[in-house]
């Protein structure tokens, strides 16, 4: 019976979580002025790269922790040792990848960014 309460309950705050996800998308289209417009100069360079690319991978992580110990520590309720292994293992797999994650970050911004060829069409934007 307690598997089926957290399964229910993951469930439901998946549901919640794209209801409220889907309802931003539809006001934002509905309305472009809702958008936040933030008038700053756009940074460029490494630094500034790699706290963008940084900043994204330890977001990343820091959520996927936030799933982990909400469900397995709170829900699931596995003992303590679990979550730290769940932890250290995680920052372990993300110490492996990292150099991966930054030069394929790398490559998809210096690819955006090179001035389209004579004769050729430039890749789709967000809005096309």
């Amino acid at each position: 019976m307690a598997d089926w309460i957290a399964i229910g309950t993951v469930c439901a705050g998946y549901v919640l979580l794209m209801i409220y996800l889907a309802t931003g998308v539809r006001i934002i289209r509905a309305d472009p002025r809702a958008r936040p417009h933030r008038r700053r100069p756009e940074r460029r360079g490494r630094r500034e790269f790699l706290r963008q690319v940084i900043g994204t991978y330890v977001g990343g992580w820091l959520l996927l922790m936030v799933v982990i110990v909400g469900y397995y520590g709170g829900l699931a309720r596995h003992n303590p040792s679990f979550v730290l292994h769940a932890v250290t293992g995680t920052l372990a797999l993300m110490g492996l990848t990292l150099p991966l994650f930054l030069a394929a970050s790398w490559a998809a911004t210096r690819r955006a960014r090179r001035p389209a060829r004579p004769g050729r069409r430039p890749p789709p934007g967000p809005g096309t």
